[in-house]
């Protein structure tokens, strides 16, 4: 009976309408409901991402990264986890160490392929590469206005942006200050809310360390995979604090 009313009652109300705004109330679902979703199914969109699956994340890692235990246990939990917290608290912030060519960028890229189809070239994934974006300290200032510029914006036109540092070792000190306000625990700043991003620094500090803690394992006749995170930490931790050629 309800709807039988409310089809009764339609022609009423069309004619109560003019046509002129009902023309445009129209418009405003087409363009406000429709062709977004439209457009949406032709090109990447931020709101049509597709869900991030656990398992196909755990698959990746498995098959295609190899000798890093400790990295796949860390990234599978903490990416899985925030990608299904509807409301995380602040931004996911990851931070990758060790020598050139054991999988940090190659990480990254899984990472960002398991939350967009375009990986790293899609239009929410950002990657900032130290000694090119930043070259010269004489230019730190204007770096700091830039980067947080850039990091604003991306994350005002999609909440759920990646940006990558590769070379934070090299990144000058106090560059890393401009963005460390975004990785903190507000709910927003000046307006925009950035606890649905995703930060991931890679970095050489501290890989001697990493090297030191295996070869001990590999003397005392343990396997690699004994090695646990609370022995990798603390010595990752003073390396990367003592090195004075970067603010990281």
């Amino acid at each position: 009976w309800a709807a039988l009313g409310l089809l009764l009652l339609a022609p009423l109300a069309v004619r109560a309408v003019e046509p002129i705004s009902l023309g445009l109330a129209l418009a405003g679902v087409l363009t406000g409901y429709i062709y977004p979703r439209l457009y949406c199914l032709f090109t990447e969109c931020c709101g049509q991402k597709r869900s991030l699956s656990r398992e196909a994340l755990q698959k990746d890692l498995d098959s295609k990264l190899f000798g890093q235990h400790l990295a796949k246990k860390v990234i599978l939990n903490a990416v899985s986890g925030f990608i299904s917290n509807p409301k995380p608290k602040k931004p996911l912030t990851l931070s990758l160490h060790g020598w050139t060519g054991t999988g940090k960028n190659f990480v990254s890229k899984i990472i960002a392929e398991n939350i967009y189809e375009g990986g790293l070239n899609s239009d929410y994934v950002h990657l900032f590469v130290a000694t090119l974006h930043f070259p010269h300290a004489s230019n730190i200032t204007l770096y700091k206005d830039q980067l947080q510029l850039w990091i604003r914006g991306n994350v005002s036109a999609c909440a759920r942006s990646i940006f990558i540092f590769d070379e934070m070792d090299k990144m000058h000190a106090g560059l890393i200050d401009a963005i460390k306000p975004f990785l903190d625990y507000y709910d927003h700043l000046d307006g925009v809310s950035y606890q649905k991003a995703i930060f991931i620094f890679l970095s050489n500090a501290g890989a001697e360390r990493i090297t030191d803690v295996a070869l001990d394992f590999w003397r005392s006749g343990k396997q690699r995979e004994e090695i646990k995170l609370k022995d990798m930490e603390p010595a990752l931790s003073v390396s990367a604090f003592n090195n004075k050629n970067s603010g990281f």
